[in-house]
């Protein structure tokens, strides 16, 4: 897979089909290798969001395979106790 873009938004994709880039994204520029792993960040943000959406623009006919994709979430979580 080349130049990809990894997306999140609140639209259910199976209700509204992802438009290419019309959702909160960024943009992945290279290859990567079979069995490889990559990572991609998104800027911190107050803002939640539900579905992670991967896309590509194909040149011709391709397939995407994705063996595992893991979400992991940056934040603090501050319990406070009351007596």
């Amino acid at each position: 897979m080349t130049n990809f873009v990894a997306g999140v938004t609140n639209d259910n994709p199976t209700v509204k089909a992802p438009v290419y880039k019309q959702y909160h994204h960024v943009q992945y520029n290279g290859t990567v290798p079979v069995s490889a792993t990559v990572s991609v960040s998104f800027p911190p943000s107050l803002e939640k969001y539900r579905y992670v959406i991967i896309q590509t623009k194909f040149s011709h006919n391709e397939a995407v395979c994705l063996s595992e994709v893991q979400v992991f979430v940056r934040g603090i979580y501050a319990f406070r106790v009351l007596r």
